[in-house]
């Protein structure tokens, strides 16, 4: 009798031995900054060859939680996000679908980050960013005003003080950077024009409340929202 179940997946040693290590780690609470047993003593452990276990530490290594030397052996390291997601983040390896969506991901990050702007801004954060927005005008938006919104915006980040956040952006500045400029040569004409700009930001910012920074947020993005990338 033929059933719909699907087939049981068979793991890779190296996949078994993976997952083990995580069991490990976990189970007996090791902290980065702790030094894990050697090579040897985890392969001679689950009984298998050193080449699979170092091929499995390999994984750990490439996403940073693992670092060895000869001096030091093998220790666990805090978890970065951001160095591993900046070796994947390359526009030219990324299809453009793919980039759009790290970019509207950008910009429901913006909108959303108005309460950590207004609990962290201060009378200087409001001076830079008046600073910054008469420093380039008013430029008409998609024509030469992407070095401009770059600053703008990322300084927006350093407001919200949260470290996850700016370095996240950060990283997504290069995907960030590239959609900019090929959404610059769009027409212009054909898309829905935002009667925000970033002055009408800092102003909210520095006068208004966090569902109206929201909202100016929403429609300053409005034509990007409206653009088919292709």
């Amino acid at each position: 009798m033929n059933l719909d179940i699907k087939p049981v997946k068979k793991e890779s040693m190296v996949d078994q031995v993976e997952n083990n290590l995580r069991v490990f780690i976990k189970k007996q609470g090791f902290k980065p900054g702790d030094t894990l047993p050697t090579e040897n003593e985890l392969a001679l452990n689950m009984n298998v060859s050193r080449s699979v276990v170092r091929e499995a530490l390999s994984r750990f290594k490439m996403l940073g939680l693992v670092s060895s030397n000869k001096k030091n052996g093998l220790k666990l390291v805090k978890f970065n996000l951001f160095p591993t997601l900046e070796r994947v983040l390359d526009p030219n390896v990324m299809d453009h679908s793919t980039l759009h969506d790290l970019f509207q991901l950008r910009i429901m990050l913006e909108v959303g980050m108005a309460d950590a702007l207004f609990k962290n801004k201060t009378p200087g954060h409001i001076e830079e960013l008046k600073r910054i927005v008469n420093a380039h005008g008013s430029p008409v938006k998609y024509k030469g005003n992407i070095e401009h919104e770059i600053e703008f915006h990322s300084f927006l980040y350093q407001v919200t003080n949260n470290q996850t956040l700016l370095g996240f952006q950060k990283h997504l500045k290069t995907v960030f950077d590239y959609v900019l400029e090929i959404e610059a040569s769009v027409d212009v004409t054909q898309l829905p024009k935002s009667k925000v700009d970033h002055m009408t930001l800092v102003k909210c910012l520095e006068t208004g409340t966090p569902n109206e920074f929201m909202q100016l947020m929403r429609e300053h993005f409005l034509p990007y929202y409206s653009i088919s990338f292709t």
